[in-house]
């Protein structure tokens, strides 16, 4: 990409209308629980390590790692989800409202946990994860309950995204209630895809995939791609779903960017300097390319503040935001200016 195409100026301008947009985040809630210590010795009852427990800590993840993405850079968030009637979604409750998210969108219900996720953490590296959660799909009363907040919110917001884990909330009745709605109003539709639930995107504005994703869509085995394998791979996904604007992530190799208008492809080679954990870095992805995009942005200036926000992201443990000051200075940096 020749970075000559993007004016920092135009970054500044976008960046400073981040205060004004608004976006609406639907999807899976979770809790990614950290529990931090050393190993000394293995297990005298079976060939494991001994983790002597230091600290543990709790983030906000999944969806609301999303919200937690937009409210870092100055977007005012409306989330609409689920959590348990526990104490992890008493948790996340009051993590959003530090961050200054509204919390009525998010319905208790008496049919699931909140979904955590506990990484067991030696010497910064993960030993082993354990999963608390309900994968199966909203039942009607959830449903009922989360679509009453959806609709109060949709008129007060310049896009949506779906964070898509698959824990429950994105279903098909609900989804395709929701797209149409959104079409009526003419909004902004981003989608984080999880692999089980791609016949219900067609027509979103904006996929970002992963390249396994990206596979999975196409029902072809995952593989690694050449440069050109991944435009092909990319135009084929965009035809499919009637996507018009499509972002792979491709880990260390940077973004994909693809326009079906004009069809124009870009690569953004990646900007990240170290590499601690790739952890809620899709999340930080879609969060600052929707804020962008309701900003006024072209696909390639938000997909160029979504990669440096990416590489900040990467460089810290755990999910992690970025703030505005911490991206502009990346991708001044990045500009060389």
């Amino acid at each position: 990409m020749k970075t000559t195409t993007i004016a920092y100026s135009r970054l500044q301008k976008i960046v400073s209308l981040f205060g004004k947009s608004s976006i609406m985040v639907v999807g899976d809630s979770m809790i990614d629980k950290y529990i931090w210590g050393d190993v000394k010795r293995i297990s005298p009852e079976a060939p494991v390590p001994v983790i002597e427990v230091q600290s543990q800590t709790s983030r906000l993840g999944g969806a609301t790692n999303v919200v937690q993405n937009l409210r870092g850079v100055g977007i005012t968030t409306f989330l609409a989800s689920l959590c348990g009637r526990d104490a992890d979604g008493t948790y996340l409750r009051g993590a959003l409202k530090k961050i200054g998210c509204r919390t009525e969108g998010l319905i208790a219900s008496a049919a699931r946990p909140t979904t955590s996720k506990t990484r067991i953490m030696a010497r910064r590296q993960q030993v082993v994860r354990v999963d608390s959660e309900v994968t199966a799909d909203m039942n009607g009363r959830e449903a009922a309950a989360l679509w009453k907040c959806v609709a109060e919110f949709l008129p007060k917001v310049k896009g949506v995204i779906i964070s898509d884990y698959a824990k429950g909330v994105v279903s098909r009745p609900f989804i395709e209630q929701l797209l149409k709605a959104c079409e009526e109003r003419g909004l902004f539709v981003a989608i984080d895809p999880k692999e089980r639930h791609f016949d219900l995107y067609e027509g979103v504005s904006v996929m970002t995939p992963n390249l396994k994703e990206a596979h999975v869509a196409l029902g072809v085995p995952y593989a690694h791609c050449s440069d050109s394998d991944v435009k092909v791979l990319g135009w084929k996904l965009v035809d499919t779903y009637g996507l018009r604007y499509l972002l792979i992530t491709l880990s260390e190799r940077g973004m994909a960017l693809f326009e079906r208008e004009g069809k124009v492809f870009t690569h953004l080679p990646t900007v990240a300097q170290k590499v601690f954990d790739v952890t809620g870095a899709g999340d930080t992805v879609i969060s600052v390319y929707s804020a962008a995009i309701t900003c006024k942005a072209s696909p390639l200036e938000a997909a160029f503040l979504a990669n440096h926000a990416a590489g900040l992201a990467v460089a810290q443990v755990g999910t992690a935001s970025v703030d505005r000051e911490s991206l502009l200075k990346a991708c001044k940096a990045g500009l060389g200016v």
